[in-house]
């Protein structure tokens, strides 16, 4: 491992899974159910973590007493300066949410961090799917610039282009990936029809398989066509290593 990378974490942003899942409108009659395939979504993203060779960092296990009761931003804030008490020089935000992340987004983050840019991944609804930054955003988080960090749109369609502006002004140094992926915010980016009847099962085991070819080194598993009561419905993910 270069030298770069060890010094590198990816801090792993998401609610425990039963707050995850209210956030996202997963509850009622299936939520059991639901927490798992978010909590199998978080093992994914893990693997993909250590299959691009970074060290990979929780933020529910990373921040002492996390108050749930504040802000998207003041919750991310304090995770990154967390983060950063571990001791790495350079930190790469992602959720779990984003089953499109390739092990080669975190890669190329993890080179412009190295080279002294800050890299950002945007999703397809405008917001992103990955930010990094270095220890230039710790000198920000006692002045103005941790405010506005924190007051950014987080979970809009508006985050990506006030990230990069807030990225660009604060440190000026912003290079955004070529790639544009896609992540699951909602029930609605999982439904058609009621998916979480037999639906379920299947999408949650080709989840299980990603993780097991990721953390095996396969790149050819992709998730395949499931049929929900009637309409063909393509999930299928990028390969999982690049």
């Amino acid at each position: 491992m270069s030298l770069i990378r060890s010094q590198t974490a990816v801090l792993l942003f998401s609610l425990p899974a039963a707050l995850d899942a209210v956030r996202k409108g997963l509850t009622g009659k299936w939520a059991a159910r639901n927490r798992t395939l978010w909590e199998t979504m978080h093992q994914l993203t893990r693997a993909k973590i250590t299959a691009a060779g970074l060290d990979c960092v929780s933020s529910v296990e990373v921040v002492s007493n996390p108050d749930y009761t504040t802000s998207f931003g003041t919750q991310l804030q304090v995770a990154v300066a967390a983060t950063f008490a571990q001791g790495y020089r350079r930190i790469i935000v992602v959720g779990n949410d984003c089953p499109d992340l390739r092990v080669c987004d975190l890669r190329a983050a993890a080179d412009a961090l190295g080279q002294g840019h800050l890299p950002v991944g945007y999703d397809k609804r405008g917001g992103v799917f990955l930010f990094g930054v270095d220890q230039r955003f710790c000198s920000a988080e006692s002045d103005k610039a941790a405010q506005v960090f924190k007051g950014l749109p987080w979970q809009s369609s508006q985050l990506g282009t006030a990230l990069t502006s807030y990225l660009n002004q604060a440190f000026g140094t912003v290079v955004c990936l070529s790639a544009v992926r896609a992540d699951w915010n909602e029930r609605a980016d999982l439904q058609a029809g009621d998916w979480l009847r037999g639906a379920f099962a299947g999408l949650a085991h080709q989840v299980w398989m990603l993780v097991t070819a990721t953390q095996n080194g396969d790149t050819t598993v992709r998730f395949t066509r499931q049929s929900f009561f009637g309409r063909a419905v393509s999930l299928r993910a990028p390969p999982v290593a690049a």
